[in-house]
């Protein structure tokens, strides 16, 4: 099964959290782990997580570079993940 690992940062806002695991789940996407850390003196979240169950890498990045509250979307090597 195919895994992404990605690191996004968001605004500050709660919602973008839950945006975010929201649209992984409406594509059926399969969340093997999420770790979101609050940076105040920015007003951001910086979110490390791994997806699993999709078919195109370039489907699940065009759809969740879409959200509002997104700022930045790029992948990560496995090891940097936790």
């Amino acid at each position: 099964m195919n895994e992404l690992n990605l690191r996004l940062i968001t605004t500050s806002d709660p919602g973008s959290l839950e945006q975010i695991l929201q649209c992984s789940s409406e594509n059926g996407l399969h969340l093997k782990s999420f770790v979101a850390e609050l940076n105040s003196k920015k007003d951001q979240y910086e979110i490390k997580m791994c997806i699993s169950g999709f078919t195109s890498q370039h489907q699940i990045v065009g759809r969740l570079a879409q959200q509002k509250h997104i700022r930045e979307l790029s992948p990560i090597k496995s090891r940097g993940l936790l």
